[in-house]
């Protein structure tokens, strides 16, 4: 049943330009996704050791840009990245501040979705699900089971109480080069800056927490 959901979240992850996170946020999807990731990316990495692959990356490549540590989510400011929110939420995991971690994991997925939909690349949207599998991968057993506890608690009763507060959030406005220096274009269309253009950024937070994001239909 699990793996049926699983798949099916995946499949729309490739497919649409951006994912509906109500259903990867629940913690059959979001928390198994984390794990069977977690063990795709080490399998992954025991095939390069073994065959010797050249792994080319991109200068900012998931570049972590503010390094602040496990803050709260008030304190989170329109320049941080879901990069830099990813090792904030490791940095608060390993404090055992869980319901702090799961905070930011709301924003890193509303701040990713925002993105998807102002960078060109879609082969760069992988970024988000690399940043979530390394961040597991650095947790040991015990704090994956007390993370995930935290997580479907959270689901049951914060999301909408997330939502409202993401809703008076302004716009991100970083440059997301986390994410474009993840895609293919980083390499074959170096004189391009990556992002669509025109954009409206108020329009598309907005759609992020409307339509787009966890918080569509809250």
């Amino acid at each position: 049943m699990y793996e049926w959901d699983l798949q099916i979240a995946l499949v729309r992850c490739r497919e649409e330009r951006f994912p509906d996170y109500r259903e990867l946020f629940s913690l059959k999807v979001s928390y198994l996704a984390l794990i069977l990731l977690g063990g795709a990316m080490l399998f992954a990495g025991g095939a390069q050791a073994q065959g010797k692959i050249t792994n080319h990356v991109a200068e900012g490549n998931l570049q972590v840009t503010h390094n602040v540590g496990c803050i709260a989510r008030e304190d989170v400011k329109t320049s941080y990245t879901p990069a830099d929110l990813y090792a904030s939420i490791f940095d608060c995991i390993e404090k055992e501040q869980y319901g702090s971690a799961v905070d930011l994991y709301v924003m890193a997925f509303a701040r990713g979705t925002f993105d998807m939909q102002r960078v060109k690349d879609k082969s760069a949207y992988q970024a988000l699900s690399v940043l979530r599998m390394v961040t597991f991968q650095k947790m040991d057993e015990a704090q994956r089971t007390a993370f995930g506890s935290a997580l479907e608690n959270y689901s049951k009763d914060g999301i909408a109480e997330a939502c409202e507060f993401l809703k008076g959030q302004d716009a991100p406005d970083y440059y997301p080069k986390y994410m474009i220096a993840h895609g293919m274009g980083a390499f074959t269309n170096k004189d391009d800056d990556g992002l669509v253009t025109p954009f409206d950024a108020a329009a598309a937070w907005q759609l992020t927490l409307t339509k787009a994001g966890i918080c569509a239909g809250k």
